[in-house]
């Protein structure tokens, strides 16, 4: 924890009773300990365009750069050559069975890390600092990342949670979706969502305490539409990470919020009301309960209506219906994606995205409606490969300049040397891949402008 959360439970360890010195905190309390009671988010891709090598043609012939989330492996080696089904998934020298030696640094959509620092940080090349930019430009004190690789042998994101830290944001930890896959028996070949759960759980607590850039753990990302669309498994999920706590004797002021974004569609008679059967099914888990989710949840909800019907949603709507259903009326609520594709703005293009956005956050800003701990801008980057609307969501475009940041100016190649995950530490492979400027967007502008509040925010682009 940092030194102000340090100083906030010293004082009440030595002016309270020793039992109340020790009792659970609620979710809100808990949310303001963790840093999130004030969440000025950025929902954060930071992949690049593509690899500086084309794919094979043959696997996708109409796909000139490899696409990072199409979950397929880049077809060459470090060294450039073709792979064939002869290459072995066995350690060099060895009878141990190793990770396969297609493992390459685009296996997976996980950007978070140290192998794509020049992405995020300003790295030891041309980074291009996207989490610097976010604080300077934006004022942003949180950052919500997707998928995220959970065996630490071969994605390393403590570079990444340092420096979010250093700038003084908070990071979501997430329990990705394929660990959601896993569990819902939709990989034939991985079974094991037990062991990938403890390593994310060992990852956070590597040091003995709570890493200090955490600041929820987040259990899939839209549990209601997603894989097997199943809540019982986020209680699962939920159930293992306090044994695992419990196991570590970790003490309350060290035990994560939680969350599990679901979307907006019309559930249980509520937009949003996937979250009752999250609710219903932790309240009937051994080990959770009623009071697990007074004490540790928050309602997180990916939502991108309009300003003033969200905030009449939060101040009339959501109230009732918690209520009606046994929610606790005082649990915690945040936006994990709020904003708008400019392709259903009005008008449809950037000046139309512009508006719809600023009203979303101004309606939510400086005076944010009760329990409302904030949300996260959807979403920086302009993803190419998806259906429209999906790309105009973007707050950047590629490759249009890099407005007044000037990281970098012009796209270039870069090289990063990375561990083998089949050999000793210390055995680097090579791989590149594009650093591309992204221009801001005039929503970009807008988002800053309410983050920054009463202070200056950076000219518009």
């Amino acid at each position: 924890m940092n030194s102000g959360r340090t100083m906030l439970f010293a004082l009440t360890a030595a002016f309270l009773p020793a039992a109340a010195a020790h009792a659970d905190m609620t979710a809100m309390q808990r949310a303001a300990a963790f840093g999130i009671s004030d969440i000025r988010g950025v929902a954060y891709i930071p992949g690049p365009q593509g690899p500086a090598k084309p794919i094979d043609p043959s696997f996708y012939p109409n796909i000139s750069a490899l696409p990072y989330f199409l979950g397929a492996l880049q077809t060459y080696t470090p060294q450039g050559d073709p792979y064939t089904p002869q290459d072995s998934c066995k350690i060099p020298g060895t009878a141990k069975q190793g990770l396969c030696q297609k493992w390459t640094i685009w296996n997976d959509s996980d950007f978070y890390n140290a192998d794509f620092a020049s992405l995020w940080s300003a790295g030891t090349d041309r980074g291009r600092d996207d989490l610097g930019r976010f604080k300077a430009e934006l004022n942003a004190n949180y950052i919500r990342p997707y998928d995220w690789q959970a065996n630490p042998q071969v994605r390393n994101h403590h570079p990444f949670l340092n420096y979010a830290r250093s700038l003084g944001m908070n990071v979501s930890i997430p329990i990705s979706n394929y660990t959601y896959k896993v569990i819902c028996g939709q990989i034939s070949d991985d079974k094991d969502w037990q062991q990938k759960v403890k390593w994310v759980f060992d990852d956070i607590y590597k040091s003995g305490s709570i890493d200090k850039a955490a600041g929820m753990l987040e259990i899939f990302n839209e549990f209601d539409a997603s894989e097997c669309q199943n809540a019982t498994y986020v209680a699962k999920i939920a159930q293992y990470w306090k044994t695992l706590e419990d196991g570590k004797n970790i003490p309350d002021a060290q035990r994560l919020p939680i969350s599990f974004p679901v979307t907006f569609a019309i559930t249980n008679g509520l937009p949003g009301g996937a979250v009752l059967d999250a609710f219903n099914a932790i309240k009937n888990t051994p080990g959770l309960g009623l009071n697990f989710w007074k004490n540790r949840v928050i309602y997180a909800v990916n939502t991108f209506n309009s300003g003033q019907f969200m905030k009449n949603w939060l101040t009339n709507t959501l109230p009732a219906w918690l209520t009606q259903n046994g929610i606790p009326a005082d649990t915690p609520v945040v936006f994990t994606e709020y904003g708008r594709s400019s392709d259903q703005a009005t008008p449809p293009n950037e000046a139309g995205q512009a508006a719809w956005v600023k009203a979303q956050f101004e309606a939510m800003w400086p005076n944010k409606p009760q329990n409302f701990l904030g949300a996260c801008a959807f979403v920086n980057e302009y993803r190419f490969w998806l259906q429209a609307p999906e790309p105009n969501f973007t707050l950047m475009n590629f490759n249009q300049g890099s407005g007044s940041w000037g990281k970098p100016k012009a796209m270039y190649v870069h090289t990063e040397q990375y561990q083998n995950p089949n050999a000793q530490i210390g055995t680097l492979w090579t791989a590149q891949y594009q650093i591309d400027p992204q221009k801001p967007r005039q929503a970009y502008c807008e988002i800053g402008k309410v983050y920054f509040g009463s202070k200056t925010p950076p000219a518009c682009p």
